[in-house]
């Protein structure tokens, strides 16, 4: 769910960020137009810009406790696939005939094709529903997705990953839609879209927009014609919208909330179910929960990190134990049968391998260090017993589990020098280098509280 902007040191960001006056007024205007479809800001909300996080929403005449709700929006003020389906001029650029059962996009990638339409729409004719809101988006994001190339090569696997991932499957659903409405022309520029008006990059903003401000909600609560136009181009449910004013909450690890859409009254309401404080008080931050994710998470799709995250763990690979064997001189002087690691991959016991500090390591950490460093045995007959059998055998991992944390420690730290050596750092960068510092923390951390 959602967005946040993490207040984060910016001295050497070559991003400009929008000036706070620009951002109050296209709120003040927002305000007026969601009033105008029926908002009515029954608790009081006000977007302030506050030390830890920089802009978020605060009440400054209302108390909050469990069980309150935060906000109650009309479905009128989302975009939504009803908002896309009663819009005749975008439906009108999808020829349906077009349509390929193989080459579908997500419904994401079709909400992010519907921002840039409503941006050159405003731009064009100064004519569109959500000017006032596409005023408050941001022009850039922090997610690695965006960092630079020389950052990007000092980016542990793990990320890379990701990333390179969020990278194909965007330049996939911009081609489809390339392809789809490549030829079709605007009618007050007379330029053609996915030629000459939307460029990629300007699909890769408009993308995580959608994904780093999203709500879920149930689509199929939602009042809307019964025939859809857009079904047989999506490869996914349109279980998601946009929430202009809503998607300004941060998140934090320490609340709980709840969303629903109530299907009489067309309203999606936001509720505080739980955090650490009895009471919250006028102009005190109020936050939301995204999920219980880890900072892994939250970089790669929403571009921050929490410092000391509940719901954080880490993350190992077979890879890293593959690599870990190669660089340590007794571990290497052994010898690993190739059908222990055929084993694992085809039982998928390298998933699921992560440390907690408070729970430990995790039981296929320790399935599959037992296997590689204790088990002479390579019949699958075998391995399938040890494997599958007591776990009270796997608790003898703690020294191959300590040169794993030693090996991780020491890549990530070489992560970091080599960002900290780069003569500048992008927003994205400076937020990863920030995450991977903040992954030493918990290695570290972890290694103190286990050894």
């Amino acid at each position: 769910m959602g967005r946040t902007q993490r207040h984060r040191q910016r001295r050497n960001s070559q991003t400009p960020t929008p000036s706070s006056t620009t951002l109050d007024n296209a709120l003040h205007v927002l305000y007026g137009q969601l009033h105008a479809l029926g908002w009515r800001n029954e608790t009081r909300l006000s977007a302030l810009t506050f030390s830890q996080t920089g802009r978020g929403l605060c009440s400054k005449i209302k108390s909050f406790q469990a069980g309150d709700e935060l906000i109650r929006l009309p479905a009128s003020c989302l975009i939504s696939i009803a908002t896309l389906e009663a819009d005749e001029g975008f439906k009108q650029l999808f020829n349906r005939d077009l349509f390929d059962k193989d080459a579908r996009i997500s419904f994401q990638a079709l909400v992010a094709c519907y921002l840039m339409y409503q941006r050159h729409l405003y731009e064009c004719t100064k004519d569109s529903r959500w000017s006032a809101y596409l005023d408050t988006l941001p022009s850039s994001y922090t997610t690695p997705y965006f960092c630079a190339i020389s950052e990007l090569q000092c980016l542990p696997d793990t990320l890379l990953e990701r990333t390179v991932a969020q990278n194909r499957q965007i330049r996939e659903y911009y081609q489809v839609l390339k392809a789809l409405l490549g030829s079709q022309h605007c009618e007050s520029c007379g330029n053609r879209y996915c030629e000459d008006i939307w460029a990629l990059a300007e699909y890769k903003i408009a993308y995580f927009t959608v994904n780093t401000r999203s709500v879920y909600l149930d689509a199929r609560q939602l009042k809307q014609s019964n025939k859809s136009h857009f079904q047989p181009l999506l490869n996914d449910s349109s279980n998601l919208a946009l929430a202009p004013f809503l998607d300004l909450f941060n998140h934090s690890d320490s609340v709980r909330t709840t969303a629903q859409l109530y299907s009489k009254s067309q309203e999606y309401v936001l509720t505080l179910e739980a955090f650490s404080k009895p009471i919250l008080k006028p102009y005190e931050q109020l936050y939301i929960s995204y999920g219980a994710l880890p900072n892994l998470k939250l970089i790669t799709e929403y571009g921050f990190y929490l410092e000391h995250n509940a719901h954080d763990y880490f993350e190992f690979s077979l890879q890293d134990i593959e690599q870990l064997i190669a660089h340590n001189k007794e571990l290497a002087a052994q010898s690993y049968h190739r059908n222990i690691f055929k084993f694992i991959r085809e039982h998928n016991l390298m998933d699921q391998m992560f440390v907690h500090i408070q729970d430990g390591c995790s039981h296929n950490l320790r399935v599959v260090l037992h296997l590689i460093f204790k088990q002479q045995a390579y019949f699958p007959n075998v391995l399938n017993q040890i494997a599958f059998g007591d776990v009270e055998q796997f608790d003898n991992v703690q020294p191959e589990l300590s040169y794993l944390l030693a090996y991780k420690i020491k890549e990530y730290q070489g992560f970091v020098n080599a960002l900290q050596q780069q003569p500048q750092l992008t927003e994205s960068g400076t937020v990863a280098l920030g995450y991977l510092i903040e992954c030493l923390r918990y290695l570290r951390d972890f290694e103190q509280a286990h050894s």
